[in-house]
């Protein structure tokens, strides 16, 4: 209890099919746990002198989906913000199809660490339709774009595999290109 850094897992579970994923099979559906419930905990933490909290979960955006609530991350963190004493607030692993532009504004409180971690998987159209993920290499770079105009010194990073099955030279060079143009 003397770690100056939590992590806090929010949900578990995935409803996405990412066709190089075994997670949906072995975790199950989404699961969100309990908003007061998390509350009482970040709380506990914070008396116990903890400085920073990280948000996890296996599918961290689809947060209140499972009780329809589209937006549950964006009031989960709102309601961290508002109703604990956490000096620093950071979200682990975002899919870039979850946030919506209006998310953004969560990070006027600096309280919320200025990073994303999007994972992209390939900077290849045709890769990504074969892993079955829900962005482009264009909506991708809109919400990257999005991203830093609203969050000052803004930290990027992200996971790509290479070698996906059916990948080619030129998928995989235009992979790079696309991660290196993205910074």
């Amino acid at each position: 209890h003397r770690r100056t850094r939590a992590f806090i897992k929010v949900q578990d579970g995935c409803d996405q099919r990412c066709t190089f994923c075994i997670v949906t099979t072995a975790r199950g559906p989404n699961r969100s746990r309990d908003v007061g419930k998390l509350i009482t905990e970040i709380t506990r933490r914070v008396n116990e002198g903890c400085q920073e909290v990280v948000l996890t979960g296996v599918h961290l955006g689809s947060f209140g989906h499972d009780w329809g609530n589209r937006c549950g991350l964006k009031h989960l963190v709102q309601e961290i913000l508002t109703r604990t004493a956490i000096p620093r607030l950071r979200l682990s692993s975002l899919e870039p199809w979850d946030i919506e532009p209006h998310f953004f504004e969560l990070w006027r409180n600096n309280r919320l660490l200025p990073h994303l971690h999007l994972p992209l998987q390939s900077g290849s159209d045709a890769t990504l339709r074969r892993m079955a993920r829900r962005t482009t290499k264009a909506s991708y770079e809109l919400l990257l774009t999005q991203a830093r105009a609203q969050i000052p010194n803004l930290s990027i990073t992200t996971d790509l595999i290479v070698g996906f099955p059916g990948e080619t030279e030129v998928d995989f060079a235009e992979s790079l290109a696309f991660a290196e143009k993205m910074g």
